[in-house]
């Protein structure tokens, strides 16, 4: 799956910043398809650190490394509300550490594209069963 600019901004609204197991899943994605949606790559994303987040003058600010030379996005409120949001419940601002990680380990470019696959082909809730009574 091509991972599409339009396509991660598209499906960021149905992000539910809900946690999952104690884990602050929501989060996480909402900052994935947003990063995804101002145009960094799932390589750029699971290499990403914190130190490479800034806020200059009210703008947040990603600077990433692309094909040798230093590539910054500014970005806009909604999809660095995500980013914030995320970096301040991991506690990560100025460190060197990975920004995007699961409760296991670091993310994979793999899982970056997981993610977005994950949001754009949502399962269907299952059916209920009906319980079968029992007659006297």
């Amino acid at each position: 799956m091509n991972l599409d600019p339009r396509r991660a901004r598209a499906v960021l609204s149905q992000v539910d910043p809900a946690r999952t197991w104690g884990w602050p899943v929501g989060l996480r994605d909402g900052a994935l398809l947003g990063l995804l949606a101002a145009g960094l790559t799932a390589e750029e994303l699971a290499g990403l650190q914190a130190s490479a987040i800034t806020m200059d003058r009210g703008t947040l600010r990603v600077t990433v490394h692309r094909h040798g030379f230093a590539w910054s996005v500014a970005l806009t409120a909604d999809v660095g509300g995500h980013l914030i949001a995320w970096i301040s419940e991991r506690r990560l601002w100025g460190s060197a550490q990975q920004v995007f990680t699961g409760p296991r380990d670091v993310l994979t470019p793999i899982g970056v594209r997981k993610v977005l696959i994950r949001y754009c082909n949502p399962k269907p809730a299952p059916a209920r069963r009906r319980r079968r009574r029992r007659t006297p």
